[in-house]
């Protein structure tokens, strides 16, 4: 049997404006207008704009005609008929027609869950269709549904744009009215005057150009303006229009929340300017009003339950028929698929097991391999930990040895410093050597470090020092080699420079030293340059730059790139070279510490310039010096009986006139078990044992000693790292440890912290 008929028909764009609608309580109120395409069959010159079918054509004429007249039940039933019948013939355009009204139907009855969900499908579908003739009613629908029913402002007002945006260029402007009247009102419910007073004069624009005979919306314009003019204090003007607005809403039977509208913002703007009479009146004709609306809504409640449990049925008859066709598809698809499955998969299959079979043949030789070198390696391992073992003890070995000698250089040349009887010549040539000897043992230290394996973090020392006066020193120890090499060395310092500044003066020593011995190395009959600029200044810091100059010859541009790597030396394989190459390398790195960096400028035969910035901190010059006077106050005069626990000869003479000079008396003993056999007949106030002796080493005597005395304090003296040996002795019984060469300053403040 024929149910429906296909012909092709033109559409002849009757639209059919319905009433104003409103369906909510309890909710902040939109003011909407639906607008509806109803699709008349006729026939006309112009091109069709979609395949027209008669039978769905009167489904939906009647679906509506029952929707007008409030019979939404059987308004549903027909609309659910034209998408199932569009849905067998697959017609986009009728699918979402049908929709459009389903979702209508559900959104009057305030089902809103389920209008969303026919207007998303409705949307759907007309997107699919060639010229979405219903696009612009979609749009503005889903507007509303998302506004009244979700709140949902911001999806609200992408649509009413969509839809303000496709109505502008059509012949029908109720296409562009209608949204865009819904466009402003939420703009104004959210407080947005200024973006809804854009829109307001475009309607207002449109407005004039409608002849009176064929106006649909002059209600909802006039309150728009009237809400327009109360927000802008213009209330005169506000008031005419609410008045003209009045006009249209009194006689309204359709959309009684009009007036409930008209009372409210009218109330509001009444209690606005003050009059307060007029405000309450109009909130009282507001709920009369709205209580009309309330019982209104409250008569549809048994048919809207009526109408979602039909819904619900409809979806399961639309879901489960759309299996059906998709199964009967599917089923068609898959026979043709599986052919194709199982004979791409065979090969498949053929190819996989061979190259499994390669590939288990490729990993079985692989992790021959792999486990052959596995073995090496772990061999390989063994000696390295065996040669870095070997390697640390004997860098340990050659400290204590290198240091021993230096401590008897340092200790000797500072006896002799302190002897008064000595002349100006012989204080100036013992002030070189002490200075030398502190640097040669210092370049010990770097040299040591840099041949360790794991290399450690350098931790800077700041103290109050006189740059001018350290700059003054380290250039006077390089006299005799200058002069030798007939080189003039100047100093060039700005005095503007805070006298007392914290730096690490060992460290900047090391690098200037490095800097113009290297200057001196590479120069002959020429001029050294040692300067130091200001280059900023400020309550508590300064930044200068150290630079040193020369007149020599210069770096080769092809050994430019290499100058700060270690073992590397300036000049031709033919060079008589000195040194060990490791002075650059260490002034790179010690710079960097410094948190700088070096840089540097040089041309063959015409000389060389290094020069680094550094930003240091200014010392409270009148504190610093007070604070060092007390500290040498206090620590001038110390009383003690001291045990020495030292093999060494040199190393006694040197520390016995050391304790001497602080005023402490001493008793030798030239290894761990005299030491030992002495502190049983006699008590002391302190002990100084060295590490390294015969017989007994001090470690061994310190654990025979902690056995009877647990309360003379015992400070370790030795010549190596202090953080190799820290934890055997500390574990041992000892106090403090202390590293040879022994300074004079450092040994006093040690005897105070532990001399009680």
């Amino acid at each position: 049997m024929k149910l429906y008929n296909a012909t092709k028909y033109v559409i002849a764009s009757s639209i059919i404006i319905f009433n104003k609608s409103y369906f909510t309580l309890k909710r902040n109120p939109i003011y909407i207008y639906f607008v509806f395409i109803f699709s008349l069959a006729s026939f006309s010159q112009e091109k069709p704009l979609f395949e027209k079918i008669d039978t769905l054509d009167v489904l939906l004429r009647t679906s509506e005609k029952l929707r007008v007249a409030n019979d939404m039940y059987a308004s549903l039933e027909y609309a659910f008929k034209v998408v199932n019948y569009a849905q067998d013939l697959g017609h986009n355009h009728y699918l979402s027609h049908g929709y459009l009204l389903m979702g209508t139907v559900q959104y009057e009855i305030i089902d809103y869950e389920n209008a969303t969900k026919n207007f998303l499908k409705s949307l759907e579908y007309t997107e699919k269709t060639k010229n979405k003739v219903l696009l612009p009613y979609v749009l503005n629908s889903l507007a509303n549904v998302y506004y009244d029913g979700n709140k949902d402002y911001e999806n609200a007002l992408k649509y009413y744009k969509r839809a303000v945006k496709l109505g502008k260029g059509n012949p029908h402007i109720q296409q562009y009215q209608i949204p865009l009247h819904n466009l402003i009102w939420t703009y104004m419910d959210l407080d947005r005057f200024d973006e809804a007073a854009i829109y307001l004069r475009e309607a207002d624009s449109i407005d004039s150009s409608i002849p009176d005979s064929v106006q649909t919306d002059r209600s909802s314009l006039y309150l728009l303006r009237a809400r327009n003019y109360a927000h802008n204090n213009d209330i005169i003007r506000a008031e005419e229009n609410f008045d003209k607005s009045f006009e249209y809403l009194k006689d309204e039977t359709y959309w009684p929340k009009g007036k409930s509208y008209f009372y409210r913002y009218r109330s509001e703007m009444y209690e606005k300017i003050g009059d307060h009479t007029k405000a309450i009146n109009d909130l009282k004709l507001l709920n009369e009003n709205d209580q009309k609306v309330f019982e209104n809504a409250r008569s549809k409640t048994d048919e809207t339950t009526k109408m979602r449990f039909k819904v619900d049925q409809y979806e399961q008859q639309l879901a489960i028929a759309k299996r059906e066709k998709d199964l009967l598809l599917d089923i068609d698809k898959n026979n043709k698929k599986i052919i194709f499955i199982s004979t791409t998969a065979l090969l498949l299959l053929a190819g996989i097991v061979f190259f499994y079979y390669r590939g288990y043949r490729s990993k079985k030789k692989i992790s021959e391999i792999l486990e052959f070198k596995n073995i090496e390696l772990s061999e390989a391992k063994s000696q390295a930990e065996q040669l870095s073992k070997i390697k640390s003890q004997f860098i340990s070995t050659i400290s204590h040895e290198l240091r021993t000698p230096l401590y008897g250089v340092v200790g000797i040349s500072s006896i002799l410093l302190e002897n008064d009887a000595k002349s100006e010549k012989d204080k100036k040539l013992l002030n070189s050597l002490k200075f030398s000897a502190d640097y040669l043992l210092d370049l010990v230290n770097k040299v040591l470090k840099v041949s360790k394996i794991d290399s450690e973090e350098k931790e800077l020392i700041k103290t109050p020092t006189d740059l001018f006066s350290l700059s003054q020193n380290i250039l006077q120890s390089f006299e005799y080699q200058s002069h030798k090499k007939e080189n003039v060395l100047i100093l060039d310092h700005n005095h503007s420079i805070p006298k007392l500044l914290y730096i690490d003066a060992l460290r900047i020593s090391e690098v200037l030293i490095n800097l113009i011995g290297n200057a001196i190395k590479f120069t002959h009959q020429g001029k050294i340059w040692l300067r130091v600029k200001l280059l900023s200044t400020d309550d508590k810091t300064v930044t200068i730059r150290l630079e040193v100059e020369d007149t020599g010859t210069g770096i080769p541009e092809d050994q430019k790139d290499y100058i700060f790597e270690e073992f590397s030396q300036v000049g031709s394989v033919y060079d008589n070279k000195q040194g060990t190459g490791l002075g650059l390398s260490i002034v790179k790195n010690l710079v960097q510490v410094m948190g700088s960096q070096i840089y540097f400028e040089s041309k063959k035969n015409i000389g060389s310039l290094f020069y680094f910035d550094l930003e240091l901190d200014i010392a409270e010059s009148l504190n610093d010096l007070n604070n060092q006077s007390e500290n040498k106050e206090s620590t001038t005069n110390i009383s003690a009986k001291i045990l020495v626990a030292e093999d060494n000869k040199i190393n006694q003479l040197v520390t016995k006139n050391l304790l001497k000079n602080i005023g402490c008396s001493c008793i030798m003993a030239e290894n761990g078990i005299d030491a030992v056999q002495i502190l049983k007949k006699e008590s002391f106030d302190l002990i100084l044992m060295d590490i390294n002796m015969p017989i007994m080493d001090g470690v061994q005597a310190t654990i025979e000693i902690r056995q009877f005395d647990t309360t003379t304090p015992i400070i370790a003296l030795t010549a190596s790292e202090l953080s190799e040996v820290s934890d055997e002795c500390k574990k041992a019984g000892m106090n403090d440890l202390i590293n040879k060469p022994l300074n004079k300053e450092d040994l006093r403040n040690c005897i105070a912290k532990h001399h009680k």
